[in-house]
């Protein structure tokens, strides 16, 4: 009796560890495989980059990280947002948390108008990553695009303290003059013109507007002037590094 039961556990204990075996190959098998991505998107081939990247796909369709590797070189290859949004949306069906999804995805958001949408994927990424400044600094220029004047500014001025150089200082004080322009309240936009002279940026373009004063909103929150250059793989995965 004893010995039917030990082969039974044998069999069990086997079967398993191919089981496992299996999967662990299979993991180190794609990852080598992204590896070979990177050395693709190295070399500008972000044709075989993607082509190699939609095999893996339909090799591993459960694969999130795929679809977030796919849709970030789009980003950079083939900036076509509503592939890349959707890619973006099968990703996040598998991996609720993956982050650097979710700020290609604010992102997106902000490309479409929807700045509402925006603010609220980057609360929800702050609230994980409480540190991050890139991350504070964006929803700063978000409440601005979303019209939140007076929050962009008590915003900015809340996190200026911590920028990390005085390009980032510069971008939040031009969220605080581009809201207090649209407030109408020129003399702070003037305020905000000799810092930024101080701090040693050209400012010709702001005496432009003061004098001219023909800038409107529903012109300003439009197509280059919304949204960040796409980041690097390397400079996603330093803003949100894998959490235990």
């Amino acid at each position: 009796m004893i010995r039917p039961i030990i082969f039974i556990l044998l069999t069990f204990l086997l079967f398993s560890c191919k089981g496992s075996n299996r999967n662990e190959y299979q993991s180190v098998d794609i990852y080598s495989q992204l590896q070979e991505v990177t050395n693709y998107q190295e070399l500008n081939d972000f044709q075989n980059a993607n082509k190699l990247l939609n095999t893996l796909i339909d090799e591993n369709p459960n694969n999130a990280e795929l679809y977030f590797r796919l849709a970030h070189s789009k980003t950079i290859s083939n900036p076509n947002l509503f592939e890349i949004m959707n890619l973006l949306e099968q990703c996040l069906i598998r991996d609720s948390l993956n982050y650097k999804a979710l700020y290609l995805k604010s992102q997106g958001l902000m490309f479409m108008g929807d700045f509402e949408g925006a603010l609220n994927v980057d609360k929800k990424i702050l609230e994980n990553y409480p540190d991050s400044f890139v991350l504070k600094a964006d929803i700063a220029s978000t409440l601005l695009f979303n019209g939140d004047f007076e929050k962009a500014i008590e915003f900015s001025a809340s996190i200026l303290p911590e920028s990390p150089s005085i390009y980032e200082k510069e971008r939040l004080i031009r969220v605080q003059i581009y809201s207090n322009y649209f407030l109408g309240k020129i003399d702070n936009v003037k305020a905000g013109k000799n810092k930024l002279q101080q701090l040693g940026f050209e400012t010709d373009y702001l005496q432009k507007l003061i004098e001219n004063k023909e800038l409107k909103f529903e012109n300003f929150a439009v197509g280059k002037n919304v949204g960040n250059k796409p980041c690097s793989l390397k400079e996603l995965n330093i803003m949100f590094p894998t959490k235990n």
